[in-house]
């Protein structure tokens, strides 16, 4: 049985393979009202273990428009899994009634973990607060078919950028798209700091305090970074002392305040929570920026921007239908829109300690340990960086191990360098390693900066 292809992050496809999306979705669009046959036989299962409309709703569309069919569990609290069965064993059951399967769930990294157990495609309908992909799929398309291009455009993203996974897969696929961001957050909801991470050292995206007084009142309770995909030397050509100047906008990007993952009720006061607005809007810069939200929304976008013709979301959520229909029908075989090869992950690697626990209380690996195989991904050499490959955060360890010459390092040690992932040992501390027979390595001088 040949593996399935999967689409658990934006990561997943290649920039030619979303634009082969985007044009194919295009042809649906252009012929909703009518159906297609090439998915006829084959059966969606939609599992929701988060309450959702437009997710749902639009899969579901999708596949009936397609041709297929949809089995659905829309509300887990009344399945299996409320008498304590695991999702991989719920996946392992309904891949048996289905050909695909879409999963929404409140664990960061729980589709990339469905994954591991399906024999069907996966769909990650949203982690968590880590990825959304197919809202992202849906927010370039719509940024594509609106500025007929995305490389090069000015998004602002405005309002909880700490929880929302819709930016944070949006933000991974501008990066690639080498589009520029201008983040405008709630006060204390700027965007994590993995997320930022990684923007930097994947992407070379590099954020850069902004001189935002061309935004107008959008920009005036918060702290603007630009984060744009140049380099700091090539920055320094263009960028004045108060930082780097945002001129023409594109798009903004709103989002709600995410208070169903806020880690305690006094978190936001919501009666200060942005608004946007026509007199946001007025600023030069966002003459004629369309506004996009990836909804539901509470009271983020004044409902007097909805008959302006800026505003693009309810053609936003509209558009679900027929990139949805482009990606089921690829990944189900039904076209050719997929035929390349996929795009390379980096390589997971088994962890040998239990030294090394991902601190992520929000992490599948901390509700599916019956099912949860400890691993890590390298993130980088020197320092030795690693990361939990469900849910992206960062790993905390003050030691590694070699199980071969039984030494330990610190993280920022040259030896380092000169062992391979399968025979790293990772540990609390050096006391954790020495009571499992470790001795401390005799030269473990750290490298010099810049090394």
């Amino acid at each position: 049985m040949s593996t399935p292809r999967n689409l658990i992050s934006i990561d997943n496809l290649s920039l030619a393979e979303m634009e082969s999306l985007f044009e194919r979705a295009k042809q649906f669009e252009g012929d909703l009202r009518g159906f297609s046959d090439v998915c006829r036989g084959r059966i969606a299962a939609t599992l929701f273990y988060e309450p959702s409309t437009r997710t749902r709703l639009s899969f579901e569309s999708a596949m009936q428009r397609l041709g297929g069919g949809v089995i659905t569990a829309a509300d887990m609290s009344v399945s299996s899994a409320s008498k304590g069965e695991s999702l991989a064993d719920t996946v392992r059951v309904v891949a048996g009634y289905a050909d695909a399967l879409i999963l929404r769930h409140p664990s960061e990294g729980a589709a990339r973990l469905a994954a591991e157990f399906s024999h069907i495609p996966v769909i990650n309908a949203g982690d968590g607060s880590h990825e959304h992909p197919t809202q992202t799929l849906c927010d370039l398309y719509t940024l594509w078919t609106e500025r007929g291009r995305i490389a090069g455009l000015d998004v602002v993203f405005a309002g909880d950028l700490r929880y929302s996974r819709t930016v944070h897969s949006f933000a991974y696929a501008l990066a690639r798209f080498r589009a520029n961001i201008v983040c405008i957050p709630q006060p204390g909801f700027d965007l994590p700091p993995y997320v930022v991470q990684r923007l930097r050292e994947e992407f070379g995206v590099e954020p850069v305090k902004a001189e935002a007084s061309r935004l107008g009142h959008l920009a005036a309770s918060s702290d603007v970074v630009y984060l744009t995909p140049q380099k700091p030397h090539q920055l320094s050509l263009f960028t004045d002392p108060q930082g780097l100047s945002v001129g023409h906008v594109d798009a903004v990007y709103m989002t709600r305040p995410q208070t169903e993952r806020f880690e305690s009720d006094s978190e936001l006061d919501e009666t200060n929570y942005f608004q946007l607005d026509k007199r946001q809007l007025a600023a030069e810069s966002l003459r004629d920026a369309v506004v996009m939200h990836p909804m539901p929304r509470r009271d983020e976008i004044h409902s007097e921007l909805d008959a302006d013709p800026r505003s693009v979301y309810f053609k936003q959520a509209a558009r679900g239908v027929p990139i949805r229909m482009a990606l089921l029908a690829a990944l189900l075989g039904a076209d050719e829109t997929l035929n390349g090869e996929p795009v390379v992950e980096e390589p997971v690697w088994p962890a040998q300690s239990v030294g090394l626990v991902c601190a992520n209380q929000g992490c599948i690996c901390h509700t599916e340990d019956r099912h949860v195989r400890h691993r890590f991904r390298l993130s980088s050499r020197l320092p030795l960086r690693v990361s939990c490959p469900y849910c992206s955060h960062e790993i905390v360890f003050g030691v590694v191990g070699c199980s071969t010459t039984r030494h330990h390092h610190l993280p920022n040690s040259r030896d380092v360098r000169k062992i391979r992932p399968e025979h790293m040992v990772f540990f609390r501390d050096a006391e954790q390693a020495e009571a499992a027979g470790f001795v401390k390595a005799r030269t473990a001088a750290p490298a010099p900066p810049g090394v």
